[in-house]
């Protein structure tokens, strides 16, 4: 899968955010880099340089399109994690062109094209954005020109050794029948890896300085998308639904204490820092159960404008004591008729999907003839029961084939962190001024 570079190796004894601290004192001070400072050498990648004006433009990139506000600070903390995209960068490129590997101008232009549509920008704002904000249309255009190339070798170079298994698959589906009705999370990431002791400081300011970002409005997909060092980034650090089991169990329970919309403090893990955000979350639908249709009726007892919690509480446990004998749809209709309720009786059948969230959940995995807990709901409480539970149909063929590419996904994104960190173990590197 990798071959060798067949360059001179060398490693660098001082760690990458060490030799940055010479570095930093250059950027942040005063605008853009002098012409002088502009073409003095950052880095160099194997037989590539990496000047120190690359670096600022991509510095000055990140702070505009992320929303960031500017300053000598920011820019001291975005250095080290900006220079290190940018090696890498350069070692996906050339990597491409090692592989005859080759990305048009045309496929660039929709590159950035489609970020533009992601952002809800209209066509051509994103370089006009960036030219008047000082940034060379190349800065963006390079990045776009690496993720498109890399893209390229992982197909080529690694996808077709990925291979799922039907027991994997058949796991997959146990997996998710065990998990219906439970909650689920739509989760986004931002990931600053520690790679070497010395950049716990480094790292620590730049995800506290996120999240101050994030806390005073700052797009989070475009925060990951310029900062996160994890395959997530080039989707705004997307990762999609996930079980409570399927999370990094070192921050499982931040999010299942989040609500959706909230952006965590950096966590701090075994690989470095994680800010996450919970964007949503949802009854896990199973195999099909998107589609399941309930016949319900419940019991439904009114509050008085203004209710105390005092008789909020006293219309609970007169609701719960009067419905709890119930053990069918037809005995929680005599109930709630001697109670005298207008708003009781049948809700008719609808589909789990179209319920309110917090119903949804309620509802999800509720037997046939079984009362709900008591829910607020029409200017009262309510208990609900579930009279018939129809399955909508699942395509089980449908159902592997997605399993199957969600699993390729998630083994493509391992290895190609790997197969890059076998390039940047087999390259020369030097960062230097």
């Amino acid at each position: 899968m990798q071959k060798p570079l067949n360059k001179p190796q060398r490693s660098n004894p001082m760690s990458l955010l060490g030799v940055l601290l010479i570095l930093f004192s250059m950027l942040g001070f005063g605008g853009a880099a002098t012409a002088q400072e502009g073409i003095r050498i950052a880095a160099v990648v194997n037989d590539e340089a990496i000047s120190l004006l690359d670096l600022e433009s991509r510095i000055i990139m990140a702070i505009a399109s992320s929303n960031t506000k500017d300053g000598a600070e920011t820019r001291r903390r975005m250095a080290p994690s900006i220079l290190r995209s940018l090696i890498e960068e350069r070692l996906m490129l050339q990597e491409a062109r090692r592989l005859g590997i080759k990305v048009s101008t045309t496929e660039v232009e929709n590159g950035i094209a489609l970020i533009e549509k992601q952002n809800g920008m209209p066509s051509g704002s994103l370089l006009q954005f960036l030219k008047s904000a000082g940034v060379p249309i190349s800065t963006l255009a390079t990045r776009t020109e690496a993720e498109i190339g890399w893209n390229k070798v992982i197909g080529r170079e690694v996808l077709p050794d990925i291979r799922v298994s039907d027991e994997e698959i058949n796991d997959a589906i146990k997996s998710i029948q065990a998990n219906a009705g439970k909650p689920q999370y739509l989760i986004a990431e931002i990931y600053l890896p520690i790679n070497d002791p010395s950049e716990e400081g480094g790292a620590k300011q730049v995800a506290n300085q996120l999240f101050e970002q994030l806390k005073n409005g700052a797009s989070f997909p475009r925060i990951a998308r310029n900062f996160s060092n994890s395959p997530s980034s080039a989707t705004g650090g997307d990762l999609g639904w996930l079980s409570y089991g399927q999370v990094n169990p070192e921050i499982s329970a931040i999010i299942k204490a989040m609500k959706p919309g909230q952006v965590s403090l950096p966590i701090r893990t075994v690989g470095g820092y994680y800010i996450v955000m919970l964007r949503n979350l949802r009854v896990n639908p199973g195999l099909g159960s998107n589609e399941t249709t309930l016949g319900l009726s419940q019991f439904h007892m009114s509050f008085s404008n203004g209710a105390s919690e005092a008789e909020k509480n006293e219309k609970r446990a007169r609701l719960v004591s009067m419905s709890s004998a119930a053990s069918s749809c037809e005995e929680l209709k005599i109930a709630s008729a001697k109670a005298g309720s207008p708003l009781s009786g049948s809700l008719g059948k609808v589909k789990l999907s179209s319920l309110p969230q917090k119903m949804k959940m309620e509802l999800a995995s509720l037997p046939v003839g079984k009362i709900s807990n008591p829910l607020e709901t029409g200017g009262g409480l309510a208990v609900i029961m579930v009279c018939s539970r129809q399955e909508g149909k699942t395509n089980m063929d449908e159902v592997k084939k997605n399993i199957e590419e969600k699993i390729k996904i998630g083994r493509l994104g391992v290895a190609a962190a790997g197969y890059l960190r076998g390039l940047k173990r087999e390259a020369f590197v030097d960062v230097r001024l």
